[in-house]
This record gives C-alpha cells, structure tokens and sequence, in this order.
C-alpha cells in the first residue's frame, strides 16, 4: 500500500476497517447488560473481557490485510518496536463506565494514521446499531448517508456536551460551566457519543478533557469530513495533546475562547 491512497484505495481500507470495527463491537455487546466481571488497570480505570476479547478481534482482521502497519490498541499497547508508516489506533470499548452500568452510549474506535496524519476512521455504536465512517476527501457516513456538521453560528443557539468535569482543572471547570450557562442546551455525555452528536449535527461542540490518541483518531476524521473542526484545548489540530475539542467549526472558536 503507497503512502498517498487515492479515493478507491481509502474506501477499501474503509471497508475493511468498518468490517473490525463491527466485528469487535458486537463481541463486546455480547456482555452488554450481563454481570461482566469488572477489574482495574494501573490507572484505575476500568476495564472488562468485553475490552479485551473486542481488541482481539479487531486486531485479527487488521493484521490479517494490512501486513506491515503497526497496531497501537488501548488494551494491548503499540507495538514500539516496529516501524510503520501506517498506524492503526483501536479503542475497542470507548465508554466502559458507561457500558458497566448499562448504558448504550459506549463504542468501538478505529482508524489508520498515514505519516502523521489520521485518513480513515469508524466510530462504532453496537448498542444503537449506527455505524459511522470517514476517510480523507471521501467524506462522512452513518449507516451508509451522508452526514454534515450543524449549521448553527452561534453557542446561544446551539448545544454543548462535555466530558466528566471531575476531569477538568478547576479553573477550567469554572469556565466551562459558565459556557454551558450561556449556551441553548448542554450535556455531559462525555466520550464518543457526544463527539458523534457533533458529527451527526445534533450538537455544535464536545470538550473533552482527558483523552489519548486512539480515543479521538477516528473522531478527528470524522468531524472534519462532516465539515466540523477538531483540535486541543490550545487550538491545534492534533490528537497528541491529551485532550480535545471538536465542532460544528463555527463556533470552534467561541468555546476555545470561553475555555481560555
């Protein structure tokens, strides 16, 4: 596989990808709402064999076609010590906390960065059955149509959903709070879902305070071939920073602003 994928070579990847993405979260959905044994990692977050056995089976179809790309998964770390220029980021269950309590807003992460930059992604919602998918230029689907970013200029008008606020410094928290104040509506869905109301038109903006790369890879895709803005706390549009923002675009600004 070049390096630069042309329009047929990103939906073949996307095909295959959609297909891991799939496959996985519906594994996990297996111990959906059954008494899934809960442990702890060293970070004390949670985490059950539905995380696990997901990843497997993502990384099985992955490696399988794409010989050669380095896989980084959230449960079963990157493999350091091979050089790709093709990076696959897995989250295999986004939202365990969620998931535990019975909670249908989780989902299954994926997507391939090229040489730095993320080209294709899938944001898997098992217990929604809605599948949504992007790729460089091709744009962005959800069960196959079509979708874009809201419209809406302004965050009077719009929706603002957020992470966990114990998540964020208190100075931000602060200012936060006042930004959801002076905004139409506003939630704290926390993880990929909220990110997908974004991409689905259905909220303006996400503030996610606490994320690693393979937790928004496949949102940045995502939103931005929805026609939205995806970027840190400081602006910059990078999924290394541990935390991020994603947007209608219109109003990426103002919640940066309000944040700072």
């Amino acid at each position: 596989m070049s390096l630069k994928l042309t329009h047929n070579e990103l939906k073949d990847v996307l095909k295959v990808a959609r297909r891991a993405a799939v496959a996985g979260g519906k594994r996990a959905l297996k111990y959906f709402r059954s008494d899934v044994k809960v442990t702890r990692k060293l970070d004390r977050s949670p985490v059950t064999r539905a995380d696990r056995e997901s990843e497997k089976v993502i990384r099985h179809i992955l490696e399988r076609t794409f010989t050669g790309h380095l896989m980084c998964g959230e449960e079963y770390g990157w493999e350091k010590d091979i050089l790709a220029t093709f990076k696959w980021w897995i989250d295999p269950l986004d939202g365990t906390r969620q998931f535990v309590r019975g909670i249908p807003l989780w989902g299954t992460l994926l997507a391939l960065e090229a040489e730095g930059e993320v080209v294709a992604g899938v944001i898997y919602h098992p217990a929604m059955d809605l599948c949504v998918w992007a790729g460089k230029g091709v744009g962005c689907y959800a069960n196959g149509k079509r979708v874009r970013v809201s419209r809406l200029p302004r965050l009077k008008d719009g929706t603002l959903t957020y992470g966990g606020l114990r998540l964020f410094k208190p100075s931000t928290a602060r200012k936060l709070l006042k930004a959801a104040g002076s905004s139409y509506d506003d939630r704290g869905f926390g993880d990929c879902y909220a990110h997908t109301l974004v991409v689905l038109g259905q909220s303006e903006a996400m503030v996610d305070p606490v994320v690693k790369p393979y937790d928004v890879a496949a949102v940045k895709i995502c939103v931005e071939e929805a026609g939205g803005t995806f970027t840190d706390l400081k602006g910059n549009p990078s999924i290394y920073s541990g935390n991020a923002v994603s947007s209608n675009g219109r109003v990426h600004q103002q919640v940066l602003k309000a944040l700072h």
